[in-house]
């Protein structure tokens, strides 16, 4: 079973409020210079699952992101923690706001390497919190997804069963493979790598793919500024009856 996981680097979810802002057009997050960045915790979760199919029945796992160079490190540490091969598609910073752009470079890069028995992802990522890209991904790959994935009950090399959260039950499906897993935290707990992963890891070669992302551009995210950015306006006071203030409001409002 060929397995690849889907990984992304987030800004830290413990990142201090006052180390981030919103661009003027308010179309990018701005982090602090000093900022620190993780890898996204449910692509942990991801990471976790494939490795443990891994060890359950056999499986070749390649873990692939669309990153600049800064993104090895991240890939290095999932390689600790138990991943056969890792994959970087070099996607610039701008593309990679485009979850149309981010997608299409990510289809492309697995299609190079032929299409996986099964390509495993978190259910959404923690900073723009859409989850669009997975399901961009199968559907690029031409093959189902479901989510959000809470267990794996048995796999093979033709169908995987897996327990999907839904309202008031966890419901199971049968999938036939090839097929796009988006798990969710309440799947596993992700392993510590040991000291010979780790060390592994800083010695594995990462495979670096030129990113074809282009074409469809998704339209620009807007970003709520924090309080602090807002900007404030002058407070008005409104007197008289009940009538005139209603009147006054209704008058406000329509501006």
């Amino acid at each position: 079973m060929d397995i690849v996981v889907l990984i992304k680097r987030v800004p830290d979810p413990n990142l201090p409020e006052q180390f981030v802002s919103i661009s003027d057009a308010q179309d990018e997050v701005v982090l602090h210079p000093s900022s620190q960045y993780s890898i996204n915790l449910y692509d942990l979760n991801a990471v976790e699952a494939a490795i443990g199919l891994k060890e359950a029945v056999g499986a070749t796992v390649t873990v692939v992101t669309a990153d600049d160079a800064s993104g090895d490190q991240y890939l290095r540490r999932v390689l600790a923690m138990g991943a056969d091969n890792a994959v970087r598609v070099d996607l610039d910073g701008n593309s990679r706001r485009d979850s149309f752009k981010t997608a299409q470079a990510l289809v492309s890069a697995i299609k190079q390497k032929s299409t996986p028995s099964l390509v495993i992802a978190g259910r959404q990522s923690s900073d723009a919190d859409t989850g669009y890209v997975p399901y961009l991904v199968a559907q690029g790959l031409g093959i189902p997804a479901i989510a959000p994935v809470v267990s794996i009950k048995s796999a093979s090399e033709q169908t995987i069963n897996v327990g999907k959260l839904a309202d008031a039950s966890i419901d199971e499906y049968e999938l036939t493979l090839p097929a796009m897993l988006l798990v969710s935290n309440e799947l596993n707990k992700p392993r510590t790598p040991g000291l010979k992963g780790v060390m592994a890891a800083k010695k594995a070669t990462i495979e670096v793919i030129a990113s074809e992302a282009g074409g469809h551009a998704g339209a620009p995210p807007k970003y709520s500024p924090k309080k602090g950015q807002r900007a404030v306006q002058a407070t008005k006071f409104i007197e008289g009856s009940d009538e005139d203030k209603a009147a006054a409001l209704l008058s406000a409002l329509d501006k």
